[in-house]
């Protein structure tokens, strides 16, 4: 039986769940703003430094043959700096960071050059709000509760991310995994047999579907982070639930996709991130489950 930390009523636990949510979706917006490019940053000095040590053996016209998106200069973006307008570079004021209210009372506009600020800072912070009473309601107060809060908040920054970038970095995905499976050994969601053949199964599914459509068609269908995110997922919910996550991440992706390409009048051949479609499917096998 999970831990009851405090008992609450639905509405409370609802209260809760909004209140806190808006604060973690705060810091979601920052985290998923930042992190991209500091990793995206340091990659690009790995590729330098690189660059310089070939320098050194080879002539110079090998340089040439690296892709000119490696010529970007490195991101000086720092995850600890406070916050600042992306534009004036402005320190922002307190009142400024208020989840949802900072940037209705800015109207949606920098205090300091009036340049827009972007609707994903309070369509994140309402978003996570929502989804955390949506948690809270359900599991409570409790240690699961918690542990749902938790993977709620990852798959909402690998959403973001993957939207804004088509990137699903390792440094989440990945001990998504591992955290699935030492959860599993209480069989928090699912038997630990499950979680490891859930884990192996969801890498190897899209790693098979993957190759096949390369074969078929010589174009990469999906990036390698899909694999992991099923695989994570996998070691969540375990195997048996692999297929109704492939289900609704097809389904979703299938209506909303189509539905955004048609208001962006683009062609079928754009890429679409398959990942924010496995986050939501994930998160509804979460809400689904009788743990």
């Amino acid at each position: 039986m999970p831990t009851v930390y405090l008992p609450l009523s639905d509405a409370q636990l609802i209260f809760l769940g909004l209140l806190f949510g808006m604060i973690i979706g705060s810091f979601l917006s920052m985290l998923s703003y930042r992190l991209p490019r500091h990793l995206l940053g340091q990659w690009q000095q790995q590729l330098d430094e690189e660059r310089t040590l070939t320098s050194s053996i080879e002539s110079p016209q090998a340089l040439t043959q690296i892709p000119s998106s490696t010529q970007q200069p490195l991101s000086e973006i720092n995850l600890s700096n406070r916050s600042q307008c992306p534009h004036c570079l402005h320190t922002l004021r307190w009142w400024q960071l208020i989840p949802i209210l900072g940037w209705l009372l800015q109207r949606g506009h920098c205090h300091d050059c009036h340049a827009p600020i972007s609707w994903r800072y309070p369509v994140t912070e309402l978003i996570t709000a929502l989804l955390s009473g949506a948690v809270l309601w359900k599991f409570g107060l409790t240690d699961t509760g918690l542990i749902a809060l938790g993977l709620t908040w990852t798959l909402i920054l690998i959403t973001i991310i993957d939207l804004e970038h088509h990137l699903i970095f390792d440094v989440i995905s990945l001990p998504l995994v591992w955290i699935g499976l030492l959860l599993n050994l209480n069989q928090t969601f699912a038997p630990l047999e499950q979680a490891v053949m859930g884990a192996v199964a969801g890498y190897l599914i899209l790693w098979l579907v993957f190759h096949l459509f390369k074969l078929a068609t010589g174009k990469e269908g999906m990036g390698y982070g899909d694999f992991k995110l099923l695989a994570a997922l996998g070691a969540w919910f375990g195997i048996m639930a692999l297929a109704e996550i492939i289900l609704w991440a097809s389904i979703s992706s299938l209506i909303i996709g189509s539905l955004l390409l048609i208001m962006k009048n683009r062609g079928w051949q754009q890429e679409i991130a398959f990942g924010p479609y496995l986050a939501l499917a994930g998160w509804i096998a979460l809400m689904t489950t009788t743990a």
